[in-house]
């Protein structure tokens, strides 16, 4: 995975603190954190999921999978052309996995839900859900929520498998400021958790280009999924049994502002 960044502004930061991060790690010591946002009249729903090989060649599999997809089903020239009605939710989050099945959109999420499941990954996931009417909850309130469901569900599978943390947590990128604030908030959180000796030293970093890496793009579609699951728990999401099926307890819900 490359990480080398553009230079001038957020990139050129991000990219030099993510560089640093990564210098001399396996693929297996590597996490990613997706992330996804939705607002309706009734409520706001954010949910973080952190996604983490369970085997080295994890993300190599992905990759080639991923590849392979796009020579399966790939017509450069069809793929050039947006399809009737613009793009799909999948191809939001997740452009380079959804691309290839664009023209196919009533198979894309059974198709991508087939590669999750087959996929030695895990998941751990935090949901803060919030009715729209009662006062907003503040950005690093729900950030410190976010991150500690995920890493406490994290810590509770490294200690039942026995596994050593991941180094590195890579996020998608935001403002300087945006994240400077969660880097702070990341850091108030994990040596307070019961599980900060076997995290260790687990560093937060954020991507800095515009094409992410392809485990990030999952981690953004696993979020999605769930995020729709809780905007609609009635409607089929075969992406959120995929992620679900992955989950490492005590993954959690957690609702602010009325009882669940």
């Amino acid at each position: 995975m490359s990480v080398a960044g553009k230079p001038g502004g957020a990139a050129a930061t991000a990219g030099k603190s993510t560089s640093q991060a990564m210098v001399g790690l396996r693929p297996e010591q590597v996490a990613f954190l997706g992330e996804y946002a939705v607002s309706t009249k009734d409520r706001h729903v954010f949910v973080q999921i952190l996604c983490w090989p369970a085997v080295p060649v994890a993300w190599a599999m992905l990759t080639q999978t991923a590849a392979s997809l796009r020579q399966l089903r790939g017509d450069t020239m069809a793929l050039c052309m947006p399809p009737k009605g613009g793009t799909s939710w999948i191809h939001d989050v997740a452009p380079q996995l959804g691309l290839p099945l664009e023209r196919d959109p009533g198979a894309a999420e059974s198709t991508l839900a087939a590669l999750i499941r087959r996929l030695p990954v895990r998941f751990a996931v935090a949901v803060v859900e919030q009715e729209a009417r009662q006062a907003q909850v503040a950005d690093a309130l729900r950030h410190r929520s976010l991150f500690s469901g995920c890493l406490t569900a994290y810590g509770a599978y490294l200690k039942s498998t026995n596994q050593a943390a991941c180094r590195v947590v890579i996020a998608p990128n935001g403002e300087p400021l945006q994240n400077d604030a969660r880097q702070q908030i990341y850091r108030d959180v994990l040596p307070h958790l019961d599980s900060a000796s076997r995290l260790g030293a687990l560093e937060l970093t954020f991507w800095p280009e515009a094409t992410v890496p392809v485990p990030l793009e999952m981690a953004q579609l696993a979020a999605a999924a769930v995020g729709r699951h809780v905007q609609q728990p009635a409607q089929p999401s075969p992406l959120f049994e995929a992620v679900r099926a992955h989950l490492a307890p005590p993954s959690r819900f957690h609702v602010v502002g009325r009882q669940r």
